[in-house]
């Protein structure tokens, strides 16, 4: 299979001849029900450059702990590993934990996000829903931009370059984020660890480079391929609360380095009423973990170095006829990852993934329309012999459906969905890649049957409300306990969101939203991190014809934490916060834009996670120039 797979990457190759490319969709992705857009300028207005900043704005989504301690981002704390993330059709690269790196930054895309209740570009949509990144290409024969924010605690630049003569066009992208630390709120209570208000072991530094380009060769082919290179390295910062003389392993712990390499081919035949597309990609991915025991950083336990491979290909084919429109899937994908160090045997592990999905669009009539699809998926994991005594798991298999009505009216949408959807283990949670972990090769595919109604409503022309209600009923939960990863009998977790999007006044843009969740697994326990209530009101106002001044609101309710301190399965409940940031804009001319604000403007001390606090006020200076 291996070999079919880089068969189709290099027939994709000789196709495309030179062309390198940034992600891209030639064709325009209409909203439908359950969907909703975070727009670029949504993202400027907050100063938010990485994708996890920008989701950390809505509702829906809330911080959780991802790889290596650091922090994730989840959608409905259905657990990130639970949400795709689909880059102009191509899965963003996941490592061995399951982890999406969203700490990488952001430009010329908007972000469309699925909640989950329709189906999606890879399939039936993921348990976590799905966000979708839509890029940009050039539209003149020279554009560019450079821009750059600079904050009292980290600076950011950013430069573009692109050009669209007749039928090509080729773009470039570099970015540089660095940040010595950062500085916590002056409420902040001190510990014996963290003394002081700049965070201990919070620097890093991120360089990325991407070039990409394309060519229509007609009204009909489309081909194109991109490349990118990330450089970073950074700290994780410690638990506060860390008892240093009880042995741990990670009280200061550094990437040291991370990199990244990818490569994208793409190929669209656009007709009538068929669309056939192929995407290739390769990532090589390498990070150098290191632990020391104190904060002068002197190794006393050996680094751990990640190295892993990914290889896959995305076939699809979508026929409208009439009031139908099918679509046809495959997707196959084969992720490498060998571990070595930490006083471990060098370990192998590769796991070969084969999708297919079948969806189907049925419009009955000019009000009503069915939706619905299935997707089979194979994961085959394969393990070498140095790993452990442990053999291979038997081959883990799920079989998903999903069916939506909708109505469409004049001003109203209404909608409901049935859907059983699953989710693989990722290779961190079957096997054992630290030495405090405990295998489980048995580990059980995550599953859940979900239930969703939706409601949207034009209160007129100039007022938007979107509702949707939802329970999720889930079963061989999996979670970390006792030093591995293990299958709870089953979970629920249902809530409700609320959206209001308004310009009623002509010089304000009033957006409003809300989320309850609750969730209990079969222990009675809470799920970890996702907060019962969450709001935010924002508000941009126009001053004058150049100037502009934002203000946002967001409140985040108590949520648990386990014990980190401690490495035990202790529940901590986490108080409550509220966050208020600004900005006021100023169109100096029609290619310059500068932007002063401040977040956290309350200077509240919040901890995401128990025993890690977040940063303070901060003020910044956004510049931007276009030509």
């Amino acid at each position: 299979m291996k070999k079919s797979i880089v068969m189709v990457c290099f027939s994709t190759f000789i196709w495309a001849e030179t062309i390198t490319l940034d992600p891209i969709n030639i064709l325009e992705t209409n909203l439908s029900s359950g969907t909703f857009v975070l727009s670029q300028n949504e993202a400027m207005e907050t100063a938010s450059f990485t994708l996890q900043e920008r989701l950390e704005q809505d509702t829906s989504f809330n911080v959780v702990v991802g790889d290596k301690g650091e922090g994730a981002i989840s959608f409905r704390g259905l657990d990130f590993k639970n949400t795709e993330y689909v880059e102009d059709g191509i899965p963003l690269y996941r490592n061995v934990n399951g982890f999406t790196d969203t700490k990488f930054t952001m430009t010329n895309a908007a972000l469309q996000i699925n909640d989950g209740s329709g189906t999606s570009l890879l399939g039936v949509s993921p348990m976590g829903g799905e966000v979708q990144i839509n890029s940009t290409t050039p539209t003149k024969a020279f554009e560019s931009t450079a821009s750059t924010i600079i904050s009292t605690n980290d600076e950011y630049y950013h430069a573009y370059t692109g050009s669209m003569t007749d039928n090509v066009y080729i773009q470039a992208n570099a970015s540089y984020y660095r940040r010595s630390d950062y500085t916590l709120s002056r409420e902040y209570d001190t510990t014996s660890l963290q003394e002081t208000r700049r965070r201990l072991n919070s620097d890093k530094d991120q360089k990325n480079i991407s070039v990409k380009s394309g060519i229509f060769i007609d009204d009909k082919i489309h081909l194109a391929a991109k490349v990118s290179v990330t450089r970073a390295e950074y700290g994780v910062p410690p638990n506060v609360y860390t008892d240093l003389d009880f042995p741990v392993w990670n009280a200061y712990a550094r990437i040291d380095r991370k990199d990244l390499n990818s490569f994208y081919l793409y190929s669209d035949y656009d007709r009538d009423d068929l669309l056939l597309s192929v995407r290739a990609y390769y990532d090589d991915y390498e990070d150098i973990y290191k632990i020391y025991n104190e904060p002068e950083y002197q190794t006393s336990w050996p680094a751990v170095t990640y190295d892993d491979a990914r290889l896959g290909t995305v076939i699809k084919g979508i026929k409208t006829q009439y009031n139908h429109t099918s679509t046809f899937i495959f997707q196959a994908e084969e992720n490498e990852h060998i571990r070595r160090g930490g006083d471990l045997n060098t370990t192998k592990s590769q796991v070969d993934t084969f999708k297919l999905s079948f969806l189907h669009l049925w419009k009955l009539n000019t009000l009503w329309q069915l939706e619905g699809g299935m997707s089979a998926a194979l994961m085959q994991t394969k393990k070498s012999a140095e790993a452990s005594a442990t053999e291979p798991p038997d081959d883990k298999n799920t079989l998903d459906a999903q069916v939506k009505v909708i109505y469409t009216g004049d001003q109203n949408i209404l909608y409901g969905s049935i859907a059983k959807k699953s989710r693989m283990p990722t290779m961190s949670e079957m096997f054992t890649f630290f030495p405090w972990d405990n295998a489980n090769p048995d580990l059980k595919p995550e599953k859940s049957m979900q239930y969703t109604l939706g409601y949207q409503h034009d209160l007129s022309e100039k007022m938007l409300l979107d509702l949707s209600l939802y329970y999720y009923d889930i079963d061989d939960l999996i979670v970390y306990r006792d030093s591995g990863y293990i299958n709870l009998e089953n979970a629920e977790h249902y809530g409700a969101e609320l959206r209001v999007n308004s310009t009623y006044f002509d010089k304000n843009h009033v957006r409003f939203s809300y989320a309850y969740t609750h969730t209990r697994d079969s222990e009675g326990e809470a799920l970890e991190f996702i907060p019962l209530h969450q709001f935010r009101i924002e508000d941009t106002f126009s001053i004058s014809e150049k100037w502009k001044a934002y203000l946002g609101y967001q409140y985040i309710g108590s949520r648990y934490s386990p014990n980190s301190a401690t490495y035990s399965d202790e529940q901590i409940k986490l108080d409550t916060y509220h966050l208020v940031d600004t900005q006021i804009a100023y169109q100096v001319s029609n290619s310059t834009q500068c932007r002063a604000g401040i977040k956290n403007m309350l200077d509240e001390s919040y901890e995401w996670r128990y025993g890690y606090p977040s940063e303070g006020r901060s003020y910044y200076l956004s510049l931007e120039w276009k030509l």
